[in-house]
């Protein structure tokens, strides 16, 4: 067991992000990078600070959020990936509402997602990025959860990043957030046995 790497249990309510979305073909790394030097020239952090004022998320406590649209299947490791923020203002509307204080349009090029109530794992992330979250990915998948009551949600797995922390250097600190809930008492099979 890896004992660098703390885990704790968080539920959380449904919340809005706004952000921009790509498809993730596979295990390639490298294609979350592309992504985010392509956002970074894109100036969409800089949108980012005028919708929400560089106020961290009500929910996440993040600046930014990296999250892997996983929900139809967690197993399927091809999906949307979106960088986001956590909409201004507190509360999730009605299916195809605006977020409050979200200008309509001014993103054409952006899109809402609703983050859905969940409970996390929260796996912290100290280190240079986008290593320390692979580690934290990794020992989430192949160790804690396979030794866990829980399993994969149906839901995304966020990456969280918080203010003031670069990136770059040792002690940058994010968290790699794990849709869970808990295994079912009895596997399917105790329950088919034919008569």
């Amino acid at each position: 067991m890896n004992s660098t790497i703390k885990v704790r249990i968080i539920e959380k309510p449904a919340f809005e992000v706004i952000g921009k979305k790509t498809w993730i073909s596979g295990q390639d790394n490298e294609l979350f990078g592309q992504f985010w030097v392509q956002c970074e020239q894109e100036r969409l952090f800089e949108r980012f600070e005028q919708l929400g004022g560089n106020r961290p998320g009500q929910q996440t406590g993040s600046s930014m959020l990296g999250i892997s649209r996983v929900e139809e299947d967690p197993t399927n490791r091809a999906f949307y990936y979106m960088i986001a923020v956590e909409a201004p203002e507190a509360g999730v509307p009605e299916a195809g509402a605006p977020a409050a204080g979200v200008p309509e349009a001014s993103a054409e090029d952006l899109e809402r997602y609703c983050v859905p109530a969940s409970r996390w794992a929260v796996f912290e992330c100290v280190g240079k990025v986008p290593e320390a979250i692979v580690k934290s990915e990794i020992y989430a998948f192949m160790e804690w959860l396979p030794a866990s009551e829980y399993e994969h949600a149906r839901a995304p797995e966020m990456e969280v990043y918080f203010p003031g922390n670069d990136g770059v250097s040792a002690d940058s600190y994010c968290e790699f957030w794990l849709p869970i809930v808990r295994k079912p008492a009895f596997p399917p099979s105790v329950y088919s046995v034919g008569f």
